[in-house]
């Protein structure tokens, strides 16, 4: 399972945890709520809230961002951590099972889905985005089953019509973009899928494509495609799937693809 930590120096935490709780207070959090995100009592609580003593500027920011998750809902769990290293080891890092990013090819995917984000981020792409959340799903080169494709974990995050940020990347996760992708690698050449809102008037770019049955099979009988669309169906929002040799190149698709379509 691939999650999102900081790590910072021992020395810092209880400093961190004061910012944290003055930051969480001064968004109207209640001091028995932070208690309980903080694990520390109620009196440290309030203690660290009227607090007065001066805190560096890269704890504050740090914070911040904390905070900023936590505010939208992500759980916040601290652990202590013995490290090796030549090295400080501080920052942001994606902490996984040793079975998820041992090797060369995981390593790989996520940072092909890492750098999808980074080319994603901050792009306007309203008229793509569905009403379920979107999300980029990546395969190993042999993959057998949903445990080889990686993708966002949540999804990518969406604020104002553009991309905003990710929870990590999980393999595993996106069952319904999993068991797609797993379907179509046998029988098209395709190796990542990203799920957007059903696109009319294809044929007005220079993208090729092709339709899905209710039960997502292939219409047509097709060995390359840039997008597949679904109709939808009960319960089921009509959509597109943008196809790509990796995720990198499913997002080069779909900045070209709005370019087309504006």
């Amino acid at each position: 399972m691939t999650e999102e930590a900081i790590f910072i120096n021992s020395n810092d935490t209880i400093i961190l945890k004061k910012a944290i709780a003055q930051a969480l207070y001064r968004r109207k959090i209640e001091q028995l709520k932070i208690s309980d995100i903080l694990e520390l009592s109620q009196p440290m609580v309030s203690n660290y809230c009227t607090s007065n003593d001066k805190i560096s500027n890269n704890i504050l920011e740090l914070a911040e961002k904390i905070s900023d998750k936590i505010i939208q809902g992500q759980m916040a769990k601290f652990h202590t951590c013995i490290s090796f290293s030549n090295k400080p080891f501080e920052g942001n890092f994606f902490i996984a099972k040793k079975n998820e990013i041992i090797s060369d090819e995981n390593n790989n995917i996520v940072n092909n889905l890492t750098e999808a984000f980074f080319l994603l981020k901050g792009k306007d792409i309203r008229g793509l985005l569905p009403e379920v959340k979107v999300n980029i799903a990546m395969a190993k080169e042999k993959a057998n089953n949903s445990a080889d494709v990686a993708a966002f974990l949540n999804g990518l995050i969406v604020a104002d019509d553009k991309v905003s940020s990710i929870n990590g990347i999980r393999f595993g996760t996106s069952k319904h973009l999993s068991s797609l992708l797993l379907y179509l690698r046998s029988i098209i050449d395709v190796n990542a899928v990203m799920n957007v809102a059903y696109i009319r008037d294809l044929d007005k770019t220079n993208f090729s494509y092709g339709h899905l049955t209710k039960d997502f099979k292939l219409k047509e009988n097709v060995k390359k495609v840039d997008i597949l669309l679904h109709k939808g169906d009960f319960g089921i929002e009509p959509c597109s799937y943008i196809l790509g040799k990796n995720a990198v190149d499913v997002v080069n698709k779909i900045i070209k693809l709005k370019e087309e379509i504006k």
